[in-house]
């Protein structure tokens, strides 16, 4: 093996030596960094076979033009582990990779051999990473003389080479360092396009934009600065406010330390209605003024299926054409999600709402319920109602101290309007109560992990219970996700990973997002290691989609007994238990074990499936869920207490024999 990667080295030795020779070379080589590791020669892609091969040709790209020697590419690939095999490893992939040029028909060297190893030869290449850091340059020098217009062009299409994270896929030291010095770059020349284009003036275009920006870089400084700056000139001034107030409390939290001087100047320069915030010759936004609220956050790219719950959502744009009231009484003023943690609540009430956002002239509320502290029941309904009022246009000094006179102001501007208002994990239907239109064309929708009958917060509520999706559309959004072609390379492996996930659209994007972020990775492997019941929770917390959280809401709520039961049945082996089984582990009589069973059933951590041959009710848990159950367990339960409960059981089983 040996010989043959050196007669491979001296053949291609001869071969470049022959090549550079020619006057001319008759393809190009595209290379793509910013994003997937790529090579196309006049669009036709280069197979490069293998994450080594990749890191590699990533390296060698990097160093453009320079030597690399064999040891750092040794070093590059294996790190301080390599296989005695290395260097001659490093040959094979060296001349895997000549091969493949050739096979997209690039007649000349790519890659020579050089002492003390090896150098992309760069004049039959371009980098897109280099044709981007030669547009920023020519926006840095266009914005110092003042041609704002030209640079924002700059730097448009400089980020437009950008197609994900740069050189994703490819692992090494090296590779990653200059992959987060790129993002920086990324970061850079968002903000200087930011200021450029508020500069400008085109404040109302460039907020989506901005605002999916600043929540995909929570703590930036400068971006937060420039979505306050942006939205008090679109008259969003209470959203500025509100936004820097909870900004500014996550900052301080993570940080530990305050947010520079200039981002509080800011602030109470909106607070303020600082005339220099407005741009010269434009109207300070006024504090009374009606406006119409976007804030929506985006939808899931990759939405699929619901049809049938769509269209019973659609009931709350039914209304007569005479203005009317329908036979049998008014139309329903709000809508309920319910289902259990990581079925997709969230992303069906987000997605029916841009779907129907045409029908809400007067904009949209939104607010995530799980992030408030409700200890204090009242008190955050009028922290949350009173947001809204300033969202909705009234001065902060004119909204009520009073919940009840919050509460009809409140009302008293939706029915005047016709917007929709989100509640997003409303843990007690009763808090939306307050929430609610009096009258009038408003509506809400209110997403729930809880089984709580609609009539709680009045007749007429339309209800929508989610379940997993169907099989088949589960290997249908991780195909969407992945790609096509390396789903239908193991169909099986597709449907099993399915299965580990509980079908849950939340954990099944979890689960696809690290096969993107693992391309070496087959379908299989991810299988193997969700297979591992000790880690699957941790596999399934990927780019943000934190499983655990959503299962921790449904249970924090939970009375004291009902939580103990959760921990306590998540001990078990059995996927099937009746409250008999509960009554032994808690020591507690039958009644009071099936009551704790069902308050487990209303937030969706266990199903019920039937009753035995005794007429006793059966539960079980979703896989996931029993899980975090049993996580739980070992967490705030002692080995003491597992073991005895564990022993009450054993003892019940045997005397009931």
């Amino acid at each position: 093996m040996i010989c043959m990667a050196s007669y491979d080295a001296e053949y291609e030795t001869s071969r470049e030596a022959t090549h550079e020779r020619r006057e001319a070379v008759h393809e190009s080589i595209a290379i793509r960094a910013l994003g997937a590791l790529s090579a196309t020669v006049n669009g036709r892609p280069v197979v490069i076979a293998g994450p080594r091969q990749r890191t590699i040709l990533a390296t060698l790209v990097l160093a453009w033009g320079r030597a690399v020697s064999v040891d750092s590419l040794v070093d590059a690939v294996w790190g301080n582990r390599p296989p005695n095999t290395a260097r001659t490893q490093v040959a094979i992939c060296v001349g895997a990779l000549r091969k493949a040029f050739r096979a997209a028909h690039i007649e000349g060297p790519v890659i020579q051999t050089t002492h003390p190893g090896y150098r992309l030869l760069t004049q039959v290449c371009s980098l897109d990473a280099r044709d981007f850091a030669a547009l920023t340059g020519e926006a840095a020098e266009a914005i110092r003389l003042g041609r704002e217009d030209e640079a924002v062009g700059l730097y448009r299409k400089a980020l437009y080479l950008w197609t994900g994270p740069a050189l994703s896929g490819v692992a090494g030291q090296a590779v990653e360092d200059e992959a987060t010095r790129l993002e920086a770059e990324r970061l850079v020349a968002y903000e200087a396009l930011f200021d450029a284009e508020l500069a400008l003036g085109r404040h109302q275009e460039v907020l989506p934009e901005l605002s999916a920006m600043a929540d995909d870089q929570p703590l930036h400084e400068k971006l937060r600065h420039n979505l306050m700056l942006a939205q008090y000139r679109c008259g969003r001034r209470a959203e500025a406010a509100e936004g820097f107030r909870t900004w500014r409390k996550r900052f301080v939290d993570e940080i530990g330390m305050e947010p520079s001087a200039s981002i509080h100047q800011l602030h109470r320069a909106i607070l303020q209605d600082a005339p220099e915030l407005s741009l010269r010759g434009e109207e300070p936004p006024r504090p009374g003024r009606r406006v119409a609220p976007v804030e929506l956050p985006a939808g899931v790219t990759d939405f699929l299926g619901r049809e049938a719950e769509l269209a019973a959502l659609d009931a709350l744009l039914t209304e007569p054409a005479d203005g009317r009231h329908l036979a049998g009484g008014t139309p329903p003023r709000m809508a309920i999600i319910a289902g259990p943690a990581g079925v997709g609540k969230t992303s069906l009430a987000v997605h029916w709402a841009h779907r129907a956002a045409r029908h809400f002239p007067d904009g949209s509320l939104y607010a995530d319920l799980s992030q408030y502290e409700w200890t204090q029941g009242s008190a955050t309904v009028h922290a949350l109602l009173s947001r809204f009022l300033r969202v909705l246009g009234v001065a902060a000094e004119l909204v009520p101290d009073r919940l009840d006179e919050c509460v009809s102001l409140y009302r008293s501007l939706l029915a005047e309007r016709r917007a929709l208002v989100v509640l997003d994990n409303v843990h007690a239907l009763a808090h939306i109560q307050p929430f609610l239109p009096g009258c009038g064309r408003s509506r809400v929708v209110a997403t729930t992990s809880g089984r709580q009958d609609p009539l709680a917060v009045g007749r007429g509520a339309v209800r929508v219970d989610l379940d997993p999706l169907p099989a088949a559309q589960a290997a249908e959004l991780v195909a969407g996700i992945i790609g096509e072609r390396r789903a239908l390379e193991d169909p099986a492996a597709v449907h099993e990973l399915g299965r580990l996930c509980d079908r849950l659209p939340l954990a099944l994007r979890a689960a696809a997002g690290r096969l993107v972020a693992k391309p070496h990775w087959s379908v299989r492997r991810l299988v193997f290691r969700l297979a591992d019941d000790r880690r699957r929770l941790d596999e399934l917390s990927a780019g943000g989609l934190e499983l655990r959280a959503g299962f921790w809401r449904g249970y924090r709520g939970l009375p004291d007994a009902a939580a103990r039961m959760c921990r306590m049945l998540g001990l078990l082996d059995t996927p099937v238990f009746t409250a008999r089984v509960g009554a032994a582990l808690l020591d507690v009589d039958h009644v009071e074990a099936e009551d704790a069973m069902e308050q487990l059933f209303d937030v969706h951590l266990l199903t019920a499936v039937g009753a035995d041959s005794g007429g006793e009710l059966r539960y079980a848990f979703p896989e996931l869920a029993r899980l975090f159950a049993h996580e739980r367990a070992l967490t705030e339960e002692s080995d003491e207490t597992r073991q005895a409960a564990l022993s009450r059981l054993l003892w019940t089983q045997l005397a009931s024999i």
